[in-house]
């Protein structure tokens, strides 16, 4: 079998799972590894990922020695969150030499027809340029809200409702610019740039008119409203110092109406204390992270998935590694999961 070669960037919260599991993949070599951080650069990727072995990649700021290796694949792992356009420009020259590209970052690609056009425009014309094809994953958008949710749909009858809800603890990640977006640490009348602005339309709203397309209709609206809760003491979380009466938990709903009638609801539940908004849904089995979803119909069921923080970023790395076979074998342009044959793990431990 022959090993595709790519390049892995970000090595991040999201990036070190996915870089340790690229490592250890028996259908992927890394030859190349981006670094932001000059304590990482000059290091070999073995001693960064933590794991015990050398492997003669050394971690470079340099790009244009990493569009040099005409890699496969480049695995992008970079930061999104405000930094939309510098994660496109990243992207766009290795597409426009043929590299083709995975990651859960660049969200305007999740459903592509309604991402915004600044972003999503230039890594089409890119793709046609360099005869390169992308695939954004993830797990809220991208997997739990696509892979998933259409797998339990695959059992579904007639459809009344679908509800999506992911229940998040973050007290232990530190993504100041991510947790930013949500209004952490505000008065709890804020209304934060996730709900009011761009950012949550092009990486949540667009999801809702996403699911109600594949399941064949139009929806006619989505409503939306923010909830938020604090606790009544100062305590510590990675993000920071979260102060006394301030936002340490938020409930966001979408609710994407079809004939007068919630067809698709699709909540982000995030804490940044266990104790933050018990009025609010709570992960299964008091775990960290989870989610919730419940198909209402004929027949009805419910599914919850539980993990820890750890697990839940190393699933958001490891969905869009695993369609790297499928995205180097597909034509030249974005795609969406449900535009893939169906891809998963076979990286067995020997």
């Amino acid at each position: 079998m022959t090993k595709r070669r790519v390049i892995a960037w970000g090595t991040g919260a999201i990036g070190m799972p996915g870089l340790r599991q690229l490592i250890e993949h028996p259908e992927y070599e890394l030859v190349g590894l981006h670094a932001w951080s000059k304590d990482k650069v000059g290091r070999d990727a073995g001693e960064i990922a933590g794991v015990q072995k050398a492997t003669g990649v050394i971690a470079t700021d340099d790009v244009s020695q990493l569009l040099a290796l005409r890699a496969d694949c480049l695995v992008y792992q970079g930061n999104y969150a405000d930094r939309e356009a510098q994660c496109t420009a990243d992207v766009v020259p290795f597409l426009e030499v043929g590299t083709n590209c995975v990651t859960p970052a660049l969200m305007d690609l999740i459903a592509p027809r309604y991402g915004r056009r600044e972003f999503v425009d230039p890594i089409e014309a890119a793709c046609r340029k360099g005869g390169a094809s992308i695939f954004c994953g993830g797990t809220d958008p991208g997997f739990m809200t696509i892979g998933h949710l259409f797998s339990l749909l695959s059992g579904a009858g007639q459809v009344e409702c679908v509800n999506v809800a992911e229940v998040c603890d973050l007290s232990k990640y530190a993504g100041v610019d991510s947790m930013a977006l949500y209004g952490f640490n505000m008065p709890l009348d804020f209304l934060p740039e996730m709900y009011t602005g761009d950012t949550g339309r092009a990486w949540h709203e667009s999801t809702l008119w996403a699911i109600g397309e594949y399941l064949g209709v139009q929806l006619d609206e989505i409503t939306s409203s923010w909830e938020t809760a604090g606790l009544d003491y100062d305590f510590e979380a990675a993000f920071g110092t979260i102060k006394a009466g301030d936002t340490a938990a938020i409930r966001w709903t979408m609710t994407g109406m079809y004939k007068g009638r919630p067809l698709v609801i699709y909540r982000k539940i995030e804490r940044v204390h266990r104790d933050a908004g018990p009025q609010f849904e709570q992960p299964l089995h008091n775990a960290e992270g989870g989610y919730q979803i419940t198909i209402t119909g004929s027949p009805s069921f419910h599914t919850e998935m539980a993990m820890n923080l750890y697990d839940g970023c190393a699933i958001t790395a490891l969905h869009p590694i695993n369609a790297i076979g499928r995205i180097c074998d597909a034509a030249p342009g974005i795609y969406g999961q449900l535009d893939l044959p169906i891809f998963y793990s076979k990286n067995v431990i020997r």
